[in-house]
C-alpha cells in the first residue's frame, strides 16, 4: 500500500528517549500507511541499536538511516530525499506522538490535497509533568483555505506543520547543516510553494520541554545562540522582498521574522552577562538597523525591552539581563 505520511525522526544521543518516541508510532490501524524514517546523526550512545530493533521488527514501517554527524538540518535533508509518503512531517527523537491523534491525522491525510496541514501539539514539562496544549490554528477562520484567507496574527511552528512531500522534493528544499535552530527554515523555506492550508483540530505532537541538552534550554542557548542569527540572516535573504507585504503570505512571513528576531534579541539578554555578548547584541541591532530597517522599526514599536535597549543606548543591558533571565521559561 502507498504510504500516506512519512515522518523524519532526528536522533542524536537519544537512547534514553527513543523507545517512547518509536513506540508512539506503533498504531496498528495505520502502520501500513506510515513511513517512519529514523535518522541517526552519528550518535555516540546506543541510539542506532534501539532504532534497529524497530526497523528489523517492522520493516514495512520503520527505516533506519545511519550516518555521520551533520546536525539537525542534515537529518531532515536525508529524510526528505528518502521519503515516499504523500505527506511529510518532523518528530524529534526525544518527543513522541499522541497515538489517537496520529491515527486520525493519517485518516484525514488520505483524502487531503492541501499543501500544508496544521494540527495541535502539546508541550510536556520534564520538571513536573504538567502539559500545555498549543493550537496555532485556533484563530484561523477556515478549515481549508489559502494564505489570502489568513488572519494577520497567524503563526505556525514545526511541531504543528505537515507538508505535502512533493513541495519539499520537487523544489529541492534544503535545510542548513551543522547548525542549530534550523527548524525555523523548515517553518519558512517551503512556503514559496505553499498555497492551500488545512486546519486539523487534533493534538498530534507531544513536545518534551526541560532537557538540559535541548537547544531551547539556557545551556543550549549559551552554546549555540549565534547560530540563530545565521539562520535568520539566511531567511532574510531568501525572502528579501517580504517587507513590501504585497501578499498575505508576505505579511505572514514578515510577522514571523519580527517575532523570531525579537526572540533572538531576547536570547542575547538571557545568556550569561558579558561584554562579548553585549557587543554581539549591539552588532546584531546595528545590522538590523541598516539591513532590515522595517523589522528594526517594528521591534521598537512592539517590544518594550527592545525599545528600552535602543533608547538607553544599551545602558539597560545589565538590568534587562536580570529581568529576562528570571522570566525565561522554555
Amino acid at each position: 500500500m502507498d504510504k500516506i505520511l512519512s515522518v523524519s525522526i532526528a536522533c542524536y544521543n537519544v537512547e534514553k528517549y527513543l523507545d517512547q518516541t518509536l513506540e508512539s508510532c506503533l498504531v496498528p490501524e495505520v502502520m501500513d500507511k506510515l513511513e517512519v524514517i529514523i535518522v541517526n546523526d552519528g550518535s555516540k550512545d546506543d541510539t542506532a541499536e534501539v532504532a534497529r530493533k524497530y526497523a528489523d521488527k517492522w520493516p514495512g514501517t520503520f527505516v533506519l538511516i545511519d550516518k555521520e554527524n551533520g546536525g539537525y538540518g542534515s537529518t531532515v535533508n536525508a529524510a526528505v530525499k528518502a521519503a515516499t509518503g504523500k505527506y511529510f512531517r518532523l518528530l524529534d527523537g526525544d518527543d513522541w506522538f499522541d497515538k489517537d491523534g496520529l491515527r486520525k491525522l493519517i485518516g484525514i491525510l488520505e483524502d487531503a490535497e492541501e499543501d500544508m496541514i496544521i494540527a495541535r501539539f502539546c508541550r510536556v514539562f520534564e520538571s513536573d509533568g504538567h502539559t500545555e496544549e498549543r493550537d496555532e490554528g485556533e484563530h484561523i477562520p477556515f478549515v481549508t483555505g489559502t494564505f489570502d484567507d489568513m488572519p494577520d496574527d497567524a503563526w505556525f511552528t514545526m511541531h504543528a506543520i505537515t507538508y505535502r512531500t512533493s513541495i519539499l522534493q520537487d523544489n529541492n528544499v534544503t535545510i542548513t547543516e551543522h547548525c542549530f535552530y534550523t527548524d525555523q527554515e523548515y517553518d519558512l523555506l517551503p512556503l514559496k510553494w505553499v498555497n492551500t492550508v488545512r486546519i486539523v483540530p487534533l493534538t498530534v505532537y507531544c513536545y518534551r520541554i526541560g532537557r538540559e541538552e535541548q537547544s531551547v534550554s539556557i545551556e543550549g542557548l549559551e552554546k549555540h545562540y549565534n547560530e540563530q542569527t545565521v539562520v535568520l540572516k539566511k531567511l532574510y535573504g531568501v525572502y528579501s522582498d517580504v517587507h513590501k507585504r504585497q501578499t498575505k503570505k508576505d505579511h505572514y512571513i514578515y510577522q514571523y521574522f519580527v517575532k523570531r528576531t525579537r526572540f533572538q534579541i531576547r536570547t542575547y539578554l538571557i545568556i550569561s552577562k558579558s561584554e562579548q555578548h553585549k557587543s554581539e547584541l549591539v552588532d546584531f541591532m546595528k545590522y538590523l538597523q541598516t539591513s532590515q530597517p522595517d523589522i528594526y522599526k517594528d521591534l521598537i514599536k512592539c517590544s518594550k525591552f527592545v525599545k528600552l535597549l535602543v533608547w538607553s543606548h544599551f545602558r539597560a543591558y545589565g538590568f534587562l539581563h536580570i529581568v529576562m533571565r528570571k522570566k525565561y521559561r522554555y
